[in-house]
């Protein structure tokens, strides 16, 4: 009957990749971006067909075909940028870019140590690799470029970031926090490292944890991750309105989030025993996730503590038919047929 605590699974780190996201129409947008992108590519075409080897104008065109995902063609012109001039750190950016894109990531690697090498001063060449790293689990590394980032830019939220999920990821949290904190200290409007932090003092029972949620949500209201944090920090230290107040916030935006119906059906059946409600939230949960074992095993639970114990049957049946071994449920089936 275990509460539903993936919390660090619903928050996916955001690396060097990911940049703000002003919200805006994605349709205008694309409409704009792609006229934008046709004329841009027009003129670069025209120009290279006058300077076939212009590498400056293919090296650019690679560029906005990459960010219209048209990677082939890209990769068409970087070779051909290669085979002119290979003594340009961008260009091998590029190349690592091209590579990151099509998963070969030793190739990446290889193409962002040379970019390094031939200019000591790319910033995002080193971003790239020290995330690269981070992927791999080659921690020492990473955190050595990350730490040469943050001593020529201190206001690199990024670069601390980064490194604090290093430091997080090899277990060493009091690094993690430190940087995260830093990172905040930079950009006070920092949203994932709020988050990173209310997850790791939810972690250690820190009762911050709480003002770390809380803040994440005003940077960026609505979030279901952060309302999803705060609501198990509040449900775990038995402020059970204040949790209810927060995943109903979250599945009155979006009715599918199954965590949340399923920690509001807990609520309900464990501590409130209102069994229709948990009964009801349950199903939501279902309905959002048909293999959800465990809100088949609990909606069992509910049906079984109200008298319908065909219901119960049912429930604790179609649970071990999506986890064959289930012993909670093998044993809810034992104690209706006796």
């Amino acid at each position: 009957m275990k509460k539903y605590l993936l919390l660090a699974a619903l928050f996916g780190t955001t690396l060097y990749s990911c940049k703000t996201d002003n919200k805006k129409d994605p349709e205008t947008v694309q409409t704009a971006d792609t006229t934008v992108l046709g004329k841009q590519l027009a003129a670069l075409d025209a120009q290279i067909a006058k300077d076939p080897k212009n590498a400056v104008a293919l090296h650019e065109r690679a560029r906005l075909l990459i960010d219209a995902k048209r990677y082939e063609e890209a990769m068409k012109d970087m070779e051909l940028v290669m085979t002119i001039d290979s003594t340009q750190s961008a260009y091998f950016l590029t190349m690592a870019d091209l590579s990151f894109a099509a998963k070969r990531t030793f190739n990446a690697k290889e193409f962002l140590t040379k970019a390094i090498e031939l200019d000591p001063e790319n910033t995002d060449a080193m971003m790239r690799l020290a995330e690269l790293n981070l992927i791999v689990k080659q921690y020492s590394e990473s955190v050595k470029l990350l730490t040469t980032i943050i001593n020529k830019d201190k206001t690199n939220t990024t670069a601390w970031f980064m490194r604090g999920v290093n430091f997080k990821e090899n277990g060493d949290t009091t690094r993690a926090i430190n940087d995260f904190r830093s990172a905040i200290e930079a950009d006070p409007n920092f949203y994932n490292a709020y988050m990173q932090l209310g997850i790791i003092f939810q972690a250690k029972n820190d009762p911050i944890a709480e003002g770390y949620f809380t803040n994440a949500i005003q940077k960026k209201p609505g979030s279901e991750e952060a309302l999803y944090g705060r609501g198990l920090w509040y449900q775990d230290h038995g402020q059970l309105d204040k949790a209810i107040q927060d995943y109903t916030t979250i599945v009155q935006a979006n009715p599918l989030n199954k965590n949340a119906h399923f920690n509001l059906g807990y609520i309900h059946h464990i501590y409130l025993k209102v069994y229709p409600e948990a009964t009801k939230h349950y199903t939501a949960a279902i309905n959002a996730d048909p293999r959800y074992a465990e809100a088949y095993y609990n909606r069992g639970l509910c049906f079984e503590a109200v008298g319908n114990l065909a219901a119960a049957a049912s429930d604790y049946k179609q649970a071990m038919m999506i986890r064959p071994v289930y012993p909670p449920a093998e044993e809810g089936l034992k104690r209706i047929k006796n």
